[in-house]
């Protein structure tokens, strides 16, 4: 998925060595040091979080990830400015935190002409994963998130988690979204939207854990 853009106003990713697991309780307390730099600028910063962060905090669907994925095609290179010593707060406060463990890598999969139509969706959604003065996080349009996850595993290169997060971010469109259960066809619209690879093995597969989990079906396979 995606296009790649200039590297200025990407943070620095992760480290390439194996990165430490960061808990619920853990990411809370970087966040919370965040907010509290940024709040003593004087400035209040909107990030939109795309997947682990998202179910370990706010869906609390898996138990740690590795960092802090976000984007937001509003910010400016001040704002940038302002995150990336925030970050370095942040670090000095818990020596856990590394290097990448908020970071906006995740800019580079996401098509460049729907950034800011996927930025407003996520304002319009308003799912909050952390909020205190100095920093809100919203949780990333609950259809692109799916979408995303739906790509990592027809693509054959998904981990572990990613069949169980794209059913907890189907149950949230399902949930929120007036669904109860969503059509094929509309699956398949977010897909071709969010530019993400799709099999019919893997929706199947999709709709199979759902049904386990939640037990009913969560795609309607037919429509």
């Amino acid at each position: 998925m995606g296009i790649a853009q200039s590297r200025k106003t990407l943070l620095e990713p992760p480290p390439d060595h194996p990165e430490p697991e960061l808990d619920r309780e853990t990411l809370l307390k970087g966040l919370g040091n965040v907010a509290r730099y940024i709040e003593g600028k004087h400035e209040h910063i909107t990030l939109i979080a795309v997947g682990g962060a998202v179910n370990t905090i706010l869906l609390q669907t898996r138990a740690s990830t590795h960092d802090v994925d976000f984007y937001n095609q509003n910010l400016s290179g001040e704002d940038y400015g302002l995150i990336k010593k925030a970050i370095k707060y942040a670090r000095s406060k818990d020596p856990i935190l590394e290097e990448g463990w908020l970071n906006n890598k995740t800019v580079l999969f996401i098509p460049q002409n729907i950034r800011g139509e996927i930025t407003q969706s996520a304002i319009d959604q308003n799912q909050e994963v952390f909020t205190a003065p100095g920093l809100t996080i919203l949780a990333a349009p609950w259809p692109y998130a799916f979408a995303a996850k739906l790509d990592r595993l027809s693509g054959g290169g998904g981990k572990a988690h990613d069949l169980p997060d794209a059913v907890a971010y189907l149950h949230q469109i399902n949930q929120t979204m007036g669904y109860g259960v969503v059509p094929r066809s509309q699956v398949l619209a977010w897909a071709d939207t969010y530019k993400a690879r799709y099999s019919g093995v893997h929706l199947g597969q999709v709709n199979t854990e759902y049904k386990r989990v939640y037990g009913q079906d969560g795609i309607d396979m037919g429509a």
